[in-house]
C-alpha cells in the first residue's frame, strides 16, 4: 500500500511539476497545483522577507499570471510595480503596471530607482530565450536597481528549459552573488523536476560600467 500511495505521489507531482513548467495556464484549473516547492517558497520566504525589509521600499516584479495576482496586496505599504509584455496579462498586474519587454525597462523608471527586482520564471526558452534578449533586459535591470538593492532570478535549472547558466551572464558577473538572510545562501535549488532555482545579487555600491 505505501509503495502504491508513493506512486501516487510521484505521478501526481510529475503531472504538476510538467504543468507548471510547460503550461502555466493549465494550473489555474486545478487549485492546488501553483502550490509548488519553488512557488511557496517565493510567497513565503522571499516576497515575506522583502515585505519586512525596510529598507525595500521600491519593488518590480517582472512577469504576471492569475497567481501573481495577490501579490500586490503583500506590499501595500510599499511602491510594487509589475511588468509583463502580454498584453493581455494586464489583469493580472498592479497597479503601478508597464507593459514591455524588460529590456525596455530604462523608458519607463529612472537609474537607481528600485530597491528590489525580481524576476521569476521568465529567463526561460519559452519567454526571455536568447542571450540576444536576456543580456540586454539584465542590463536594463542593473541600470534602474539602486546600488545595494536585490536582483533576484528564478530560473528552472534544465538544459531544456533554460537559455544558457546564468553564470555565464557577463552581465549577471558584474553583480554580487549575496546570501539572502533568511536561506543563508545566495542560490538555492528546489526539489522540483524543473530544478527551479532561486539566485540571489546585489548591485555594488561602487559605480557600475
Amino acid at each position: 500500500m505505501q509503495d502504491t500511495a508513493g506512486v501516487i505521489k510521484r505521478t501526481r507531482n510529475a503531472v504538476r511539476d510538467f504543468c507548471r513548467a510547460r503550461a502555466p495556464g493549465l494550473v489555474r484549473h486545478v487549485s492546488t497545483f501553483h502550490l509548488t516547492e519553488d512557488r511557496k517558497l517565493l510567497e513565503m520566504v522571499i516576497l515575506t522577507q522583502l515585505r519586512h525589509d525596510p529598507a525595500v521600499k521600491r519593488i518590480l516584479f517582472v512577469g504576471c499570471e492569475w497567481y501573481t495576482k495577490p501579490y500586490e496586496s503583500l506590499f501595500r505599504s510599499k511602491e510594487y510595480w509589475t511588468l509583463e509584455i502580454d498584453p493581455g496579462r494586464r489583469r493580472y498586474g498592479a497597479l503601478r503596471h508597464v507593459v514591455d519587454a524588460l529590456k525596455n525597462l530604462t523608458s519607463h523608471a529612472p537609474p537607481d530607482y528600485f530597491d528590489a527586482i525580481v524576476c521569476n520564471g521568465v529567463f526561460m526558452k519559452s519567454a526571455i530565450e536568447t542571450r540576444e534578449e536576456a543580456e540586454p533586459s539584465f542590463s536594463a535591470c542593473v541600470h534602474c536597481l539602486r546600488p545595494g538593492g536585490w536582483f533576484i532570478l528564478g530560473w528552472n535549472d534544465t538544459d531544456d528549459l533554460r537559455p544558457y547558466p546564468p553564470s555565464d551572464s557577463p552581465v549577471l558577473a558584474a553583480l554580487t552573488r549575496t546570501s539572502f538572510p533568511p536561506l543563508g545562501t545566495s542560490e538555492h535549488r528546489t526539489d522540483t523536476s524543473y530544478r527551479h532555482t532561486f539566485t540571489f545579487y546585489r548591485k555594488p555600491y561602487d559605480e557600475m560600467p
